[in-house]
């Protein structure tokens, strides 16, 4: 799928720690790091054992250059 798909199911209500860590990581493939932070954080809020979405997190971060953040993560 791809972010517009996934934007879409969520514009409808299909909200979930998959859907959030799918759009995270789709963000984060994009470069578009706010956006990957976004969804990867509310994946952890939904899912705090989510260890992907954590790692990910962690990426998006450090990409973002918040080197204390990726840290944190």
């Amino acid at each position: 799928m791809d972010v517009r798909q996934l934007e879409a199911m969520l514009a409808k209500g299909r909200d979930s720690p998959l859907l959030r860590f799918s759009l995270g990581k789709c963000y984060l493939d994009l470069a578009d790091y706010p956006q990957a932070v976004t969804h990867l954080a509310e994946c952890i809020e939904q899912d705090p054992g989510y260890s992907a979405a954590w790692k990910l997190l962690g990426k998006a971060h450090q990409e973002a250059g918040d080197l204390d953040a990726a840290q944190l993560a």
